[in-house]
This record gives C-alpha cells, sequence and structure tokens, in this order.
C-alpha cells in the first residue's frame, strides 16, 4: 500500500465506500458476523478469505441484492442500507459477478446498448431509445479499452469467460460508478487473459477508478491491491498492506491451512 493511503486511514479521511459491522443471519447459519471494511478514493482494495467466508454474502449486502441482518453502508458518508440495487447503482455504486452475466443472443456492441441508464424510463422507451452520439463514443472507447473492439459484432454468448467478463467490466464501468465491486474477476480465465484483466484494473485505476475486488488468485491481490481485507467465518480476520497481511500465520492457516 502507498504511503499516501497509509496517511488517509491513519487520519481518519472519510471513505468513499464504508461498510460497518455487517451481519447476515440465514436460519441457523451466520454468513457475516460482524465484518468491517473500509475504501478510500482511488485505491484498489482485496477481499480474500476461504470458501464460506461470506465474501459474496457482504458484496450482496453491499449492492441491496440481499438485506443484512444487522449493519450498515455508507457511500460518500451518505447511508445506502435497504436500497433497492438500482437506487444504489444510481447513487454510484455498480458490480460484477463470478459468473458472468451477458444476454448471449445480443452482439456485444447490444449489450452494451443494453447496459445504459435507464432510470424514469418505461418498457418501450427502453426498448426503442436510440442511444446517443456521446454514448456510442463511450461504448467504442470501453470496447476499445477491453479490447473487445474487434468482437462487437459477435454475440456475447460466443466469447470466452474472460472476454464476457472484460464485457461485463466495461458495461458496468459505462454508467461511470464512483466505486466498482468485481466479483472473482480471473476465475475460470486462461492464464494469458489473466494478465490483460489485471493489466486493465490497474490502468483503470491510474486513470481514477475505485474498486474493491473478491478473488482468489493471490497473485492478482498481490500485484493488483493498495490494501487487503482477510474474512473469515464472517468476520474481519485480518487487514493491511497485501505483501505482508497475506503471509501472516493466522491468514496462512485459516486461507491456506497452513
Amino acid at each position: 500500500m502507498s504511503s499516501v493511503n497509509q496517511t488517509r486511514r491513519e487520519a481518519g479521511e472519510t471513505p468513499v465506500l464504508s461498510v460497518r459491522n455487517m451481519r447476515k443471519q440465514f436460519d441457523s447459519v451466520t454468513a457475516l458476523a460482524g465484518a468491517d471494511v473500509e475504501i478510500f478514493e482511488g485505491e484498489i482494495v482485496g477481499i480474500v478469505g476461504p470458501n464460506g467466508a461470506g465474501k459474496s454474502t457482504l458484496f450482496n449486502c453491499i449492492c441491496g441484492s440481499i438485506a443484512p441482518t444487522e449493519g450498515e453502508v455508507y457511500l460518500h458518508g451518505e447511508q445506502i442500507t435497504g436500497l433497492k440495487t438500482e437506487e444504489i447503482i444510481q447513487q454510484g455504486l455498480s458490480r460484477t459477478f463470478q459468473i458472468p452475466r451477458v444476454f448471449p443472443e445480443l452482439t456485444v456492441w447490444d449489450n452494451m446498448v443494453a447496459n445504459q441508464d435507464h432510470a424514469g424510463e418505461g418498457l418501450l422507451s427502453t426498448l426503442f431509445r436510440k442511444t446517443d452520439d456521446e454514448t456510442q463514443g463511450r461504448i467504442q472507447e470501453l470496447l476499445e479499452f477491453v479490447e473487445l473492439e474487434p468482437k462487437l459484432e459477435i454475440p456475447a454468448g460466443d466469447l470466452s469467460t474472460g472476454q464476457q467478463k472484460l464485457l461485463n467490466l466495461a458495461c458496468t464501468l459505462l454508467r461511470d460508478p464512483d466505486v466498482v465491486l468485481l466479483d472473482e474477476p480471473t476465475a475460470g480465465v486462461n492464464p494469458g487473459l489473466i494478465e490483460d484483466i489485471k493489466s486493465i484494473i490497474v490502468e483503470l485505476n491510474d486513470r481514477g477508478w475505485t474498486f474493491l475486488i473478491i478473488e482468489h488468485n493471490m497473485d492478482v491481490v498481490r500485484d493488483t491491491t493498495d490494501y487487503v481485507y482477510v474474512l473469515a467465518q464472517g468476520d474481519n480476520l485480518s487487514s493491511g498492506n497485501p505483501a505482508q497481511t497475506l503471509d501472516e500465520p493466522e491468514v496462512l492457516e485459516a486461507y491456506f491451512g497452513e
């Protein structure tokens, strides 16, 4: 982690996204047991932990997919806990998923068009709305950046898993969110494309995007993140500089069984 980010955390600067005492109970199963996470503007923050640690449940609570049993989520200091997912997106927070979500029969271009901001539109206006020149230019730019521009007329279902994840990322960025949540961006991706995804995330961050990433690939975490949170049994186990935190004995024990 850069010294600038460490100073921001120590100085108590207001994070762009804050999750406080997040708890989620599914009947007798405790998925989250009081997890806390803070992300500052311009950071790439990683969340790691063994299977069942509560990582995806945390994302779902942040994004409004499920309601937390207890806890609060703040975006730019404003509480967004309990808002609907679309309302949270309008506030400036978006996510991708571990399993890519595309319209397989639509082209890459049309998938992008379908992910425009449709706030306040009815069904008919959404279906027949024309994409303005500015949005078309932004779609073109994003597809070029994620190296999908040569495939814009190809059905999204014909893309590889990694390419579909890049399409999801481009669709998410189209709305210009303040914080992007990436759920396992390299899972199921061939090794060659993993390096491309890592480079794209880092370059996007250099351009000002803020990321919170769930990732099992420790090389990806070490190479991309400024700060990392380790979850175990639904709660914070450790946090800090990834180069140091991921080698702590309790982290190795919980995550790798060493």
